[in-house]
């Protein structure tokens, strides 16, 4: 019987267009290499232009309440981006052009990107400066689903956890670091730096053009277009795909653990820890450095094995629950001992169980969506548990700092969320 459906299933595969079967060519080095350096332009956008040069302009622009003003902006952008990956997924999921379905959305969001960055570098005000931020996460939003979409179009999955340890553990996280060293060391003035950067993802996305290669989808097996498919992007059934909403729900709680650490990591070392208290002549703002540091260096490695590890035994829920109890390690760790010493090794602790997470993670979302057709729809609504952590995580640190003043609470609610991640996986059927 066993026999019979696998025979029915392969059938069925070859009789679809190449574009929609699923892939079993092992992608090389350079595409490798070139596809984690396409994801370096997520991290420009998400990460060095969100962390630096937007405080840096707000503040240049406002002398009160910079820090309110900051959350907002961020706040409505990942509301923004929450709209736009599942939309652009599910529009190039019907793109028939003959450069595919995903190059036309990687050059119009690449173009799009240039020209929200560049407007940003010469907005005269703060109002102008809110909507094009706004404007530049849809941008930078389209190239992220787009390229996010080529992972399960192209990728076999034998490949996949070493492939998404390149895109979302490396190349996301060296995007932002070149963006930093950008900022902060080579073009210090803001309209310098803005323009660097749109130089960088210019040559970042012309980089992975090179080696990117897709098939037409014929027009026939595109179903007809009904506007209730717009309000259909952002749902699927939890009872009928039980397991995607499962690695959904999984990936919200530890992007808002996440997300949260790094969002109050500065309130964290000035508060509990007391940071400038402890190294006279030293910033906080310094030590925040110093945790960039540890923790991109420690996801980086970790990423890169655990997607090596998980692609070669090909197992993915041992190690996404894995990576989840080691996150809850670090957040314990940073909850209960609040010191400068301790920070540093939870701080490795965390940067490894998210490293993990990253690669593997990605590479089991990937591997749950439910139809072909749907790649880039259902891949953009797993792209949304990053931007909703990003919108809830302000609301609950501000609620319980605010009121409780604990940090104690914080990260220990945030590590029962990661307890919670680990178990969810527990009953996922369709993968092992």
């Amino acid at each position: 019987m066993d026999e019979a459906i696998a025979s029915e299933a392969t059938v069925a595969q070859e009789t679809l267009p190449e574009v929609l079967q699923e892939p079993t060519r092992t992608k090389n080095l350079s595409f490798l290499i070139l596809y984690g350096v396409a994801n370096m332009v997520i991290g420009l956008g998400n990460i060095a232009l969100a962390s630096v040069l937007l405080p840096t302009q707000i503040d240049s622009m406002v002398s009160q309440n910079q820090t309110g003003i900051f959350a907002l902006i961020v706040g409505i952008g990942a509301a923004a981006a929450v709209l736009t990956n599942p939309l652009v997924g599910m529009f190039s999921d019907r793109t028939t052009s003959r450069l595919g379905r995903r190059r036309p959305w990687l050059i119009a969001g690449g173009v799009l990107t240039v020209a929200a960055v560049l407007l940003l570098s010469v907005a005269p005000s703060l109002w102008i400066v809110a909507v094009e931020w706004i404007f530049l996460q849809i941008a930078i939003n389209i190239v992220q689903a787009a390229v996010s979409a080529i992972l399960p179009d192209q990728v076999p999955i034998s490949q996949r956890a070493t492939v998404s340890a390149f895109a979302a553990g490396i190349g996301t996280l060296l995007g932002g670091l070149v963006g930093q060293i950008l900022i902060a060391q080579i073009f210090k003035g803001i309209q310098a730096s803005y323009t660097s950067i749109a130089v960088a993802i210019i040559i970042m996305l012309s980089l992975f053009m090179l080696v990117l290669r897709e098939k037409q989808l014929p027009r026939e097996y595109v179903p007809p277009f009904h506007p209730r498919k717009v309000l259909n992007a952002f749902w699927l059934n939890p009872a009928t795909h039980r397991d995607f909403f499962l690695v959904w729900l999984a990936r919200c709680l530890m992007f808002l653990g996440y997300t949260t650490v790094v969002n109050f990591m500065f309130y964290y070392l000035q508060d509990a820890v007391g940071y400038a208290k402890l190294f006279p002549g030293q910033t906080t703002a310094q030590g925040v450095q110093i945790f960039f540091a540890i923790n991109v260096g420690s996801i980086l490695v970790a990423s890169l094995v655990g997607g090596i590890l998980s692609d070669k035994v090909q197992r993915r829920k041992p190690f996404v629950m894995a990576a989840s109890l080691i996150m809850t390690v670090g957040l314990l760790l940073y909850a209960l001992f609040p010191t400068w010493a301790i920070v540093i090794i939870g701080t490795i602790v965390l940067g490894i169980g998210m490293g993990i997470y990253f690669a593997v993670d990605l590479a089991l979302a990937s591997q749950v969506l439910p139809a072909a057709i749907d790649r880039g729809k259902d891949i953009g609504l797993i792209n949304t548990a990053i931007f909703l952590p990003m919108i809830f995580s302000p609301i609950l640190a501000g609620i319980i700092l605010s009121t409780l003043h604990s940090y104690l609470l914080l990260f220990s609610l945030l590590a029962v969320g990661t307890v919670i991640a680990a178990v969810l996986i527990v009953p996922i059927k369709s993968v092992r």
